[in-house]
């Protein structure tokens, strides 16, 4: 199925058979609230290339890493071109190809 929900989905009072004791058995309010971990960048610094020269912690990539890295950069330019294109989907949506920034927004989970 679809939803949809709107402003009025969360304004709206508690419905019958999400209150505790219902038939449906709705909501436990002792339940304990699942969190999910907090995410942090998988690199925290950059050279003017864009290249990272940091890991999550701060600590300096080994030269190996970050030559990794450059490679795996060069490639995307070789896909992408090394200049910034960017193409407007219908509905407003912007996708932005540019091998400088394909580093940037990676996160991970601790």
């Amino acid at each position: 199925p679809t939803f949809k929900f709107g402003v009025e989905d969360y304004l709206a009072d508690t419905p019958a058979w999400a209150v505790a004791g219902a038939e449906e058995e709705g909501f436990d309010p002792t339940d304990n609230r699942h969190r999910k971990k907090k995410k942090h960048p998988k690199y925290t610094k950059f050279d003017d290339d864009g290249i990272p020269t940091h890991d999550t912690f701060d600590e300096p990539l080994d030269e190996s890493e970050i030559l990794k890295l450059r490679n795996l950069m060069n490639e995307k330019k070789k896909l992408v071109g090394a200049a910034t294109t960017v193409t407007e989907l219908q509905g407003g949506e912007r996708v932005i190809d540019d091998a400088s920034l394909m580093f940037r927004g990676l996160t991970v989970s601790r």
